[in-house]
C-alpha cells in the first residue's frame, strides 16, 4: 500500500511540475500540458513491485484490503501476488520466548510474594487469522494477553498456599498449577503454549531468613530423629543376634537331648548282650571262678 501511494504521489507531482514552461512571447512561465509531462508515467513502474509480496520462512501472511477487509486466506511461505490495495501483515509462527518480570501475587497467609517466569508459545499456521483479527502483532500478544492472563494466573494459584509452602516443598506443585492455567487461557485465544520456566520467586529478605531458619531447624530434627532411629536399628539388632543366637543352643540342646533320648530308647538288653560279648572277644576277656582275667589274644 505505502508503494502504491509513493507511486501515485511522485506520478502527480512529476506530472504538475513537468507541466510548467517557459512561454517567450510572455516571457512567464504557465502550466500547460506537453511532452515532458509523459516522464510522470515513469513512477507509475513502481506499480508491478506492489503487485507481489515475499513471505519469510516460519511465518504466515494476513492480507487486509481497505475495501474488503481481512481476507480469511493465509498466506504460506514463499511469493504471492496481490492487489495494489492489499496491505499483508507478518504473522511468525515460531517459537516465542516472553518474560513476565516481578508478577506480584498474595498469599494464603496474607504474604506477597514477586514470581519472574519466561513463556515460550507459538502462532500455528491454523489460528494465525483470528489470532492477527484480535491483535494485529506478537507485540500486542505479549502486552495485552501474555502479562495479564499471567497476573491472573499467579493471584488465581498462589492465594492457595502459604508464603513457606510456595517456596519450600511445595514450590513445584505451586509451578505446575501456574503452568496449567497459563497453558488453558492461551489455548482459549488460539495460541499454542510450548513451556513455562519459573525464573524467580521473591518474598522479601525478612521473609526468606525466616524460611531458611526453619529448614535448618527442621534439618537438625531430622538429623537428630535419624541418629534416634539408627540407635534403635543397631540395639534391635544386637537384640535380634543375641535371641538368634540362643534359639540355636537351645535346638543345639534339644537337638542332643533328642538324640540321647532315642539312643536310650534303642539299646536293648539284646544289644547289650552282644557289645559285652564283642567286648570280651576284642579285649580277650574270660571268667575265671566269677573273676574277669585278661588274656592277650592278639597272634
Amino acid at each position: 500500500m505505502f508503494l502504491l501511494s509513493a507511486a501515485f504521489f511522485i506520478f502527480v507531482v512529476l506530472f504538475f511540475v513537468l507541466g510548467f514552461v517557459f512561454d517567450p512571447k510572455s516571457r512567464s512561465v504557465k502550466f500547460k500540458i506537453n511532452r515532458r509531462q509523459s516522464w510522470a508515467f515513469v513512477a507509475l513502474l513502481i506499480l508491478p513491485f506492489t503487485m507481489v509480496t515475499t513471505i519469510p520462512v516460519n511465518s504466515v501472511g494476513i492480507v487486509f484490503n481497505p475495501f474488503t477487509g481481512v481476507s480469511d486466506a493465509v498466506l504460506q511461505e514463499g511469493l504471492h501476488a496481490k492487489s495494489p490495495f492489499d496491505e499483508v501483515y507478518i504473522i511468525s509462527t515460531e517459537v516465542q520466548t516472553k518474560t513476565v518480570a516481578n508478577v506480584a501475587g498474595q498469599t494464603k497467609d496474607a504474604q506477597w510474594i514477586n514470581i519472574t517466569l519466561d513463556i515460550k508459545y507459538r502462532v500455528s499456521e491454523t489460528n494465525a487469522f483470528e489470532v492477527f483479527k484480535r491483535f494485529k502483532t506478537l507485540s500486542n500478544v505479549d502486552t495485552n494477553l501474555l502479562s495479564p492472563l499471567v497476573q491472573r494466573a499467579i493471584e488465581s494459584v498462589t492465594t492457595k498456599f502459604n508464603v513457606i509452602d510456595i517456596l519450600g516443598e511445595k514450590r513445584n506443585e505451586v509451578y505446575i498449577e501456574i503452568e496449567n492455567a497459563v497453558e488453558s487461557k492461551l489455548a482459549e485465544s488460539g495460541i499454542e503454549f510450548f513451556s513455562l520456566v519459573l525464573m524467580d520467586t521473591d518474598a522479601g529478605e525478612a521473609i526468606e531468613s525466616a524460611i531458611e531458619r526453619e529448614a535448618v531447624a527442621k534439618k537438625e530434627v531430622e538429623t537428630a530423629i535419624q541418629a534416634q532411629e539408627k540407635a534403635r536399628i543397631e540395639a534391635e539388632t544386637k537384640v535380634i543376634e543375641a535371641e538368634s543366637d540362643a534359639r540355636i543352643k537351645l535346638i543345639e540342646a534339644q537337638a542332643a537331648a533328642d538324640a540321647n533320648l532315642l539312643l536310650s530308647k534303642s539299646i536293648t538288653p539284646e544289644i547289650l548282650k552282644k557289645m559285652e560279648m564283642e567286648a570280651r572277644i576284642k579285649w580277650g576277656w574270660i571268667e575265671v571262678s566269677g573273676a574277669n582275667v585278661i588274656v592277650d589274644t592278639t597272634p
